[in-house]
């Protein structure tokens, strides 16, 4: 599985960008569909933040939990895309979209999921008890990653990976908040579907557009490289 080249062209990481950005929405979502489910009421959602029914009562933590159950989930799937020299830009972006070491930053700095979850069983130890859960979940997939790469400067090309695709995603957060903060806070109403507004519906969509062309575009470069290295090959001698 070792001596993959990671593209760093243009079109590998505007993919790669996308799936990060669809997969932090899927957390988020994975988070409001949870919610609405134990709660039994909608809450209200943006592009990445979430806000669950004030009557939700004892049964929010189940909400907490699912947003980085599905991540973690994802991250694993990609360790067996790995293998495969076809899908091995998919592995790779299953593990990236999901961002392990934000996670761990975020753990270690006293925020994140898991945080809140393990705040819930030992206060005093949450953050080394969350940083440890991540690094536990994250490490498989992340060895899977490292493995993957061709040896030479494999320690550059892996921290490129995982932080280059990652950069364009962080001032979402702020720019969710300007836009949608009010939203959130309930203080003002949008037009929206299962309590996300259809103005986010629409960036999504246009996300998940780029992405499915970008992957067809990655698809049929890499069956016009298959049938070269096939033709220059050629017959095989009996």
């Amino acid at each position: 599985m070792t001596g993959y080249r990671f593209p760093f062209d243009a079109r590998s990481l505007l993919a790669l960008v996308a799936l990060t950005w669809l997969a932090s929405f899927a957390h988020e979502f994975t988070h409001h569909l949870a919610a609405a489910g134990v709660c039994g009421a909608t809450g209200r959602m943006s592009l990445s933040l979430f806000a669950i029914d004030a009557g939700c009562g004892d049964a929010w933590p189940w909400s907490t939990a699912a947003g980085p159950a599905l991540s973690y989930v994802l991250m694993w799937l990609g360790i067996p895309l790995l293998a495969s020299p076809r899908w091995r830009l998919a592995g790779f972006g299953l593990v990236i979209a999901n961002k392990p070491f934000l996670r761990l930053f975020t753990a270690l700095a006293g925020g994140g999921d898991e945080g809140v979850l393990w705040d819930l069983v030992s206060p005093d130890g949450s953050r080394w008890l969350a940083s440890a859960t991540v690094l536990l979940l994250s490490l498989p997939p992340l060895l899977a990653c490292w493995r993957a790469l061709a040896p030479r400067r494999r320690g550059w090309v892996f921290a490129g990976a995982m932080l280059l695709p990652m950069l364009p995603i962080l001032p979402v957060p702020f720019v969710d908040k300007a836009l949608y903060g009010a939203w959130i806070d309930g203080g003002t109403a949008l037009p929206a579907g299962f309590g996300v507004p259809w103005s986010v519906w629409a960036i999504e969509a246009g996300v998940a557009a780029i992405l499915v062309a970008s992957a067809a575009l990655h698809a049929r470069t890499w069956r016009a490289a298959q049938r070269l290295a096939g033709a220059t090959a050629g017959p095989t001698m009996r």
